[in-house]
Formats: structure tokens, sequence, C-alpha cells
């Protein structure tokens, strides 16, 4: 009899599949992850040492749903996120060029399966057609319980339709910062001989009065995109949440989001708006509210299930 996988080791991590959970390895600590993060580890881990393309990708973690390549990369982003990894250094999910994603050095555990006995079909008790008037109360209460429930996901429809928007707005303008944010570590870098091993705020406050003419040009406009594309579509966020309490009982990281968004805007008007040498403004693992993993795919999901 063919042997299963059970697990995947990789790095410091174990993907147990039977109680699907990932683990580090060592101390056996469960790590908390999504649904389709734990997916993904498992079809990156099923394939390695080969990459998996980004069609396949797409097609088995949303089988039913038609995504843009953003939700992939915003996937892939937080799933490095939990495994403590990120976009520059690739220490445990590795981007292949032109292909998709992949990871090497994958351990797999296996065992024989036991062999059940296949149980005979129980024989089909008769259905009793039974019409009275406790059963049409029982339809009336229904179909007026269904008719308030499609009112009540209209306006959620329209509020989370909405969030997702600013979502999206917002990454792409944290797609254009960090493109600006690397050019600027790399003219520091190169022009002062130095090597950042710091989180990017502190790296630039700690650099700003060196920075030349050409450095802080860079630095403004980084400060130009928080200042419109993040801050504005942060606070649109919050103040849907804010006027839809409904969206927590439907989306299970909303009020982690409401909460990491508060911080962010309160950290913009009492620090960032007062000091010119902060050139980016992030709140993440440093602050304890790190931005929730894969809330943006929970929304869309929604959207995709209650728009039919």
């Amino acid at each position: 009899m063919q042997a299963l996988v059970t697990a995947y080791q990789f790095s410091s991590f174990t993907l147990d599949l039977v109680r699907k959970k990932l683990l580090i390895t060592d101390s056996k600590k469960e790590l908390p992850i999504g649904e389709r993060n734990f997916h993904l580890l498992h079809l990156l881990c099923e394939a390695s040492p080969e990459a998996v393309d980004k069609n396949t990708l797409t097609d088995k973690l949303w089988p039913s749903t038609k995504v843009s390549d953003w939700s992939l990369s915003r996937l892939i982003s937080d799933t490095r996120h939990i495994l403590g990894d990120d976009g520059e250094s690739q220490e445990v999910i590795k981007t292949a060029r032109g292909i998709g994603f992949t990871i090497y050095d994958v351990v797999r555990h296996s065992k024989i399966p036991e062999s059940h006995p296949i149980k005979k079909p129980s024989k089909a008790k008769p259905l009793l057609l039974v019409c009275n008037s406790l059963l049409v109360a029982a339809i009336i209460i229904s179909v007026a319980s269904v008719l308030l429930s499609q009112h009540k996901n209209a306006k959620l429809l329209d509020a989370l339709n909405r969030i997702s928007q600013y979502q999206d707005n917002t990454y792409t303008a944290f797609v254009a910062q960090a493109n600006r944010r690397n050019e600027l570590v790399e003219m520091i870098e190169e022009r002062l001989n130095v090597k950042r091993d710091q989180q990017f705020e502190k790296f630039f406050a700690e650099n700003y009065s060196r920075m030349n003419q050409q450095e802080r040009f860079v630095c403004s406009q980084m400060r130009a995109i928080t200042d419109t594309g993040l801050m504005q579509n942060n606070k649109n966020i919050v103040e849907t949440l804010n006027k839809h309490p409904a969206i927590f009982e439907h989306i299970e990281q909303a009020k982690a989001l409401q909460q990491h968004l508060r911080f962010w805007l309160n950290k913009y008007e009492s620090i960032f708006k007062t000091r010119e040498d902060m050139c980016l403004l992030y709140v993440g693992v440093e602050d304890k509210l790190p931005y929730p993993s894969g809330v943006d795919q929970k929304i869309k999901e929604w959207l995709a299930e209650n728009s039919q």
C-alpha cells in the first residue's frame, strides 16, 4: 500500500497535514495560520524542489473565484510574514523568476494508512411527508428571515465592496512606496558605505541628517505617498468599519484590521506629521499590532460568495 505524506518539514517549520497545523519544529509551538496560507504551503512543499507557476497556484487556491495577480502576491506576502520571512531575504519562500514560487529542502514524513472495512450503506428510511399548520408557519418565518437577511447583506455588500477598493488602493500605494524605499536604501548605502541592518524607519531617521538633496527628494516622495495613498484609504477603511459593526460578525479578522489601522492613524497624527526625518510609516510586529494576515482575501471571498 502506498505511503501517504503526513507532514512536510522545511527550514525551521513543520506542516502537519493530519492536524492541519503549522509548527515550529524544535519547540512544537503552533503558529496561527489561515486556511489558504496553509494550502499555499502545502502546494509548494508538495512540488518541492520544483517551482509552482502562478497560474497553477491561483487556480488551486481560488478554484471557484476569479482573482487578480494582486491576491496571490498578497497571500505570498502574508504567508512570508507568518514564517518571519519577507520578499527581500526570501529565506523560506523563494521567487522563481518568470515562473512562480518554491520552497527548497523539504523533508517528507510518511506512514502507511490503515485499511478500513467498507461500510455497507444502511437501508434508506421511508420519507415521511408532513404538511400541517406548524410546517406552513415555519415556511413563512423562514421566508421572512431570508428577506431580512438579504436586506442586511445588501448593506454589508456595499460596505465591504468599498473596503476592498480602499485596500486595493492602499496596496498599490504601498508597492509604489516600497520601490522608492528600496531605491533610497541603495543610494544611501552606496554613497555613505553603510549597510542597512535595522528597520526602515530607524535607518532613514538615523541617516536623514546625512542625506544629500537627491536622497531627500526621494524621501519627500515617499512621505507624499503616505500622506495621500496610504493615510486617506486607511482612514476610509476605519470609518466604514465604525459605521458597519455587523462586518465583525462576518469577517473574522475585521476587528484586528480596525485596531491595526487605528494605531497607524494615531502614529501618523502624533509622530509622522511632526518629524520630517520619517520617510515612511510602518506599524507591524514590533508594535504588537501587525496587519492581520489574509484579511484582504477573506473580504474578497465574502464578496464573491454573496454577490451571486
